[in-house]
């Protein structure tokens, strides 16, 4: 966010800021950026040429940020670790700890992060280098990090497994004590309160004695959820306001944050709108001062939700499009490190090169050496070419088993492919055999206005020749004139779905929606502003709406593996604008052709003249926007 935003924010919340300071004043929006990292720190390392203080100095930066929360710099670090342990440790022993240890801050930085797979990885590399023989609290820290991904994935059974092993075969207390909590994080997903309380008991009495104090700090917002989920909000309040003030104490800004928006829930449940305004409002201003994009993200959606709570529609449009911004910006810092992690492999690469050279002159060296051996020397060195050719055929059988196991990986992506032509093809028979039902009824109607209507004009065109002042034949003419115009009406009614005639158009999609929601695991929001608008909108664009709103929700459904969807149709300016939102897995456009449905959308859209705007990228979901002209001659 540039600067002239952040100031515009400013003074957005400027008001309720004085409101904070003169009636909530453990509310307190701050200036500046609080200092994370000592200087000296960084200094330090910049200047040290040890090994052994070197990799100490990035494992502690590691872990302060671990305590703070930055997930960017937690992974930076954990990449610096292990880099210096593969191309810098002094024997094989040392290597493996320093790498198993960088695999452990990779782990908490990509779970912290939102990538599982990325720290399942790093779980079981860790797992795999760290026999427990060797280093067993180091192995079961690894395996309580696997198990807390399979908690997020809702793999309770696997969580358990791992669980189990690390309580039965493990005598260390903060083994033990993290175990229990997650054993809490189970039950509490599994909305069984009483066990979940039981087990975070346990663990905050072991945290307590190990003087965990962030440990401590997350087993009381979890209480606090319980209470809160219990209705006992009194008790909420009480540990979730314990855990903001020692949070922003201690310098844990993620768990500052996370009590923050508890806390406005509680007021929002209790329809103390105001409070929770004024809440949401100083943790808002306080993320952007401590740079936390990700917590003004989360904090942006809670208050459009407050405002539409209180039918401030402006204002949570407002912040839908600050939202926006914010994961714009969110994107790009991705690709910045990912740009900072470019830089890291090029050093790598030159001082891989370093050692190979170094390599090459050792070798001479010892070329130099073996001229200069006796005849046994010799006689070694022709063992050394009858050797050579065994390894090389054994090596060549290596390569042969890895191409056999590279062809089997990529027959099996031919068959999934195969799978989704025949889908597609098969969705391509249900959109032409659609078409031809359209043509088909189209036909039909051709035929009863040629055989119907053309048959009774074409009678009173010539009872209108032979009409010589007889009162019977005139009445006979404007009863066939009468039923006339009956066909054309009912036909021009059967055109349009009698739905969209005898409902508001803003309560079938809201029936739709229901429907959906009943049928399926996701959680879809529709909010429409303002609703008489909408509903007086022209029956046929109704129709037109009605269907992209179909296809965008069918494609989520079937695609996005999302589980929570949001659609906002409001008018402003004489346009109809169109926001769909979801939470799934997203799409690299550049990549992902472009389906049936999307092509449906677009032709539909082309016919009213509208724009579409996609905007998507991988495992942070999809926005769709689309602007329609209201006035236009659809």
């Amino acid at each position: 966010m540039n600067k002239k935003k952040s100031i515009i924010i400013l003074l957005l919340f400027f008001p309720l800021l004085l409101i904070a300071q003169e009636q909530m004043e453990s509310y307190k929006a701050f200036g500046v950026i609080p200092q994370h990292i000592p200087d000296s720190l960084y200094q330090q390392l910049e200047a040290s040429e040890n090994f052994d203080e070197r990799i100490q100095l990035i494992e502690a930066i590691a872990n302060i940020h671990i305590q703070l929360g930055n997930t960017d710099s937690i992974i930076y670090y954990g990449n610096y670790l292990k880099n210096e342990s593969e191309y810098h440790t002094p024997d094989k022993l040392t290597n493996s700890l320093w790498l198993s240890k960088s695999y452990q801050i990779l782990g908490k930085g990509s779970f912290q992060k939102g990538l599982y797979d990325d720290a399942m990885k790093y779980y079981l590399q860790g797992i795999e280098i760290t026999p427990v023989s060797i280093k067993p609290n180091l192995h079961y820290k690894h395996k309580l990090g696997l198990a807390l991904i399979y908690i997020e994935k809702g793999e309770y059974k696997k969580a358990i497994s791992l669980l189990e092993e690390c309580v039965n075969q493990s005598d260390n207390q903060e083994i033990n004590a993290f175990a229990n909590k997650y054993y809490g994080d189970i039950f509490l997903y599994k909305e069984d309160f009483l066990q979940s309380e039981e087990y975070y008991k346990k663990a905050l009495s072991d945290f307590n004695k190990l003087k965990l104090e962030k440990a401590q700090l997350k087993v009381k917002v979890n209480l606090g959820t319980i209470a809160m989920l219990a209705k006992d909000f009194d008790t909420a309040f009480d540990y979730l306001k314990e855990v903001k003030d020692m949070a922003l104490e201690k310098e844990y800004y993620d768990l500052h944050i996370e009590a923050v928006l508890r806390i406005g829930y509680i007021y929002k449940r209790n329809k103390q709108f105001e409070e929770a305004q004024i809440v949401l409002s100083t943790a808002y201003v306080n993320a952007m001062q401590w740079n936390q994009l990700e917590s003004q993200k989360v904090i942006s959606k809670s208050m459009i939700d407050l405002y539409v709570d209180l039918d401030d529609y402006k204002n949570a449009y407002n912040l839908m499009t600050q939202h926006q911004a914010v994961s714009n910006q969110i994107i790009n810092n991705q690709k910045r490190k990912e740009v900072k992690e470019l830089e890291i492999k090029y050093q790598t690469a030159q001082k891989e090169n370093e050692i190979l050279t170094l390599q090459e002159e050792q070798l001479l060296k010892e070329s130099e050496i073996k001229r200069q051996k006796t005849i046994k020397n010799a006689f070694l060195i022709g063992f050394l070419v009858v050797l050579i050719p065994i390894i090389a055929l054994l090596y060549m059988y290596y390569q042969k088993l890895q191409a056999q196991s590279q062809l089997n990986v990529k027959q099996e992506e031919i068959n999934r492919q195969k799978v989704a032509s025949l889908i597609k093809a098969q969705e391509l028979k249900l959109v032409k055999a659609s078409i031809e039902a359209q043509d088909e009824e189209r036909g039909r109607i051709a035929r009863e206005l040629h055989d119907s209507i053309g048959g009774n004009l074409a009678a009173i065109k010539l009872q209108m020749n032979n009409l010589n002042d007889k009162a019977d034949v005139k009445m006979a003419i404007v009863n066939q004139l009468d039923e006339t115009y009956q066909q054309v009406r009912e036909i021009s009614h059967n055109l349009i779905p009698s739905k969209f005639s005898q409902n508001a158009f803003t309560t079938l999609i809201s029936e739709y929606i229901d429907k959906l929601d009943k049928a399926s695991d996701q959680n879809i929001t529709f909010i429409p502003h303002p609703k008489d608008k909408i509903n007086a909108l022209d029956e046929n664009l109704q129709v037109e709406v009605f269907n992209i709103l179909q296809e965008l929700i069918t494609n989520t459904l079937k695609h996005a593996k999302a589980k929570n969807v949001e659609i906002h149709v409001n008018i402003h300016n004489n346009i109809l604008q169109l926001l769909f939102e979801d939470n799934g897995i997203g799409f690299d456009r550049e990549k992902t052709p472009t389906g049936i449905g999307l092509q449906n959308i677009k032709s539909r859209l082309e016919a009213l003249h509208a724009n579409i705007n996609i905007d998507s990228t991988i495992n942070r979901g999809t926005a769709v926007t689309i602007e329609i002209p209201i006035n236009h001659d659809t």
